[in-house]
């Protein structure tokens, strides 16, 4: 009986494999071969940014400086003063990055799915972020 036990919980365990090998392939085969998720990943990401911006702004303004993260950011704010700053810091950046992962996915889609993904949910994260300093900020004004 045990030995019965143990061989029908061995075939369970293969089926289990067996489906979640189906799930996982289906997911490789998804974030490899779909320039579809790519671009909609990408578009994620464009609108991301300028939430960041838009978030960004309105935590630093009028000249709230220090509550800037990125030292680089935080140096562009202070030369070009604040809407400018973040214009031209995040225009600069999206210029950068957008024909680079473009090149990349010509090369690895399933590698460059995978950090816009990453990317997207970090900056999701940094927006969330951003407008409940806002709130708090704006309880204080």
């Amino acid at each position: 009986m045990a030995f019965l036990l143990s061989k029908y919980t061995t075939l369970r365990i293969m089926y289990r494999m067996k489906h979640l090998y189906r799930l996982t392939h289906y997911g490789y085969t998804l974030l490899s071969s779909s320039t579809i998720l790519f671009w909609a990943l990408l578009t994620l990401f464009i609108i991301v940014n300028a939430l960041d911006a838009h978030s960004t702004f309105l935590v630093m303004r009028p000249a709230h400086y220090k509550r800037e993260r990125n030292p680089v950011a935080r140096w562009v704010f202070r030369k070009l003063g604040l809407p400018r700053g973040i214009i031209i810091f995040k225009t600069v950046l999206l210029a950068i990055l957008i024909p680079a992962m473009g090149f990349y996915a010509g090369n690895d889609l399933f590698t460059i799915n995978i950090v816009l993904i990453v990317c997207d949910l970090v900056f999701i994260l940094v927006v969330k972020h951003n407008y409940r300093v806002y709130q708090r900020v704006r309880q204080y004004r």
